[in-house]
């Protein structure tokens, strides 16, 4: 059973929602969570699932200034994602907090995955 995309979008915001992160890292952490699943995404998946985000507004890329000491907002592109980091928009919190909430409610938050007692996530029963 594979993620689908909506599913990876939501992997790729919940991996920049603490701090904010190189693309990289971002790739690491869901390969790790993925890492039990049977066809787990791949780094283009991963890549097309953040472009996502950040045209939905869920996402912000920066760039480090000229000094080194501060990131400032840039655009996004396929060319630039080694050398920018992403976090979370204030759009982006909103929207994840009313989607647990609305799933906490409903009795499906995460509906068909569950943690893997050897680490990271697989979808239920596998």
């Amino acid at each position: 059973m594979t993620m689908n995309n909506d599913e990876l979008v939501r992997m790729v915001v919940e991996a920049v929602s603490n701090d904010y992160e190189e693309f990289s890292t971002i790739v690491q952490d869901i390969a790790r969570c993925m890492s039990k699943v049977k066809d787990p995404p791949n780094i283009n998946q991963i890549e097309q699932a953040l472009m996502k985000a950040i045209a939905d507004k869920d996402v912000k890329a920066y760039e480090v200034s000229d000094e080194g000491h501060q990131l400032i907002a840039t655009q996004a592109n396929h060319q630039n994602i080694d050398v920018d980091w992403f976090y979370i928009t204030e759009q982006g919190k909103q929207r994840m907090k009313r989607l647990e909430d609305e799933e906490t409610k409903a009795g499906t938050y995460m509906a068909g995955w569950e943690p893997d007692p050897r680490g990271g996530w697989r979808k239920s029963g596998e």
